[in-house]
């Protein structure tokens, strides 16, 4: 596992260095445990963001019906 690969996947860097330490140390279920919860943030995050784009397509779609 490479420090940087855990930055790509949206980890903070102090999140970066104490999974890396774990995983150095062969703890590595604690730290698969860190980023199953980090995961599920991120696509708790991603649904958030995920509903105004479906509230807006909603919108154009019965807007674009009434207009036809």
């Amino acid at each position: 596992m490479d420090k940087r690969d855990l930055e790509a996947a949206g980890c903070t860097q102090d999140f970066a260095q104490k999974c890396q330490r774990m995983a150095d140390e062969g703890r590595t279920d604690e730290c698969l445990r860190m980023l199953q919860l980090h995961r599920a943030q991120l696509v708790v995050a991603l649904h958030e963001a995920q509903r105004p784009i479906d509230v807006c397509d909603w919108l154009i779609c019965n807007l674009a019906k009434k207009t036809a």
